[in-house]
């Protein structure tokens, strides 16, 4: 049986930090990328994980009957997603239109945009969004 070959990632499109003052300015996803030697430690770190709990909650009288046979699930869905996962959107990098700091954003909601942020240095409530086509 052969696996087919990832198809190529799409270019991120660029992003738009929008603010109270000041014009918009740009952002660019920040995306990290697996090869397979990192998707199988990032898998097996997962399974290692639900699977400890899993020994853990036998000790749990009984709670056990649920959790043993969960986190042994989960944690096979777990090891099957990372494994699968070429890359992972970490969060974005842009400038506040408001305060001009330089800063990595968090995003809360994933590559789903339009999405609010918050600057590091002013505390100022952003918009990041999808900039529009010219």
């Amino acid at each position: 049986m052969t696996v087919p070959a990832p198809e190529p990632a799409a270019a991120p499109r660029p992003l738009v930090v929008t603010g109270y003052h000041g014009e918009p300015t740009a952002a660019t996803l920040l995306v990290a990328t697996f090869d397979p030697g990192q998707r199988m430690r990032r898998a097996v770190r997962g399974l290692a994980g639900f699977w400890g709990a899993m020994v853990v909650s036998v000790f749990i009288p009984i709670a056990h009957f649920v959790l043993v046979p969960s986190f042994f699930a989960v944690g096979i869905w777990q090891f099957v997603r990372r494994l699968r996962l070429h890359q992972l959107v970490r969060g974005a990098h842009g400038r506040c239109p408001d305060c001009g700091a330089e800063q990595d954003f968090e995003l809360t909601a994933g590559p789903r945009f339009p999405q609010g942020v918050q600057c590091r240095q002013c505390h100022r409530g952003l918009t990041l969004a999808h900039a529009e086509a010219a």
